[in-house]
């Protein structure tokens, strides 16, 4: 019995990774130009958040400690 169990477990292995197989031949990959330009894209508004959410941080903490004074 245990034999089967291990039998039928090596077979979902291998039919789990030909499904993966089959999955990863789907995939479209994108150019390196497109990839340079969304990675450089993402770069940017990432530091302009960051310099933003910075700012407003800033403001409110001298605003706090204007009003604590």
């Amino acid at each position: 019995m245990q034999e089967k169990e291990k039998s039928a477990g090596k077979g979902q292995k291998k039919n789990w990774f030909q499904g993966l197989q089959s999955e990863f031949k789907k995939i479209v990959w994108v150019d390196n130009t497109t990839l340079v330009k969304q990675t450089v894209a993402v770069t940017i508004i990432t530091v302009v958040l960051a310099v933003i959410i910075s700012v407003f941080d800033s403001a409110i903490l001298e605003g706090i400690n204007l009003l604590v004074k």
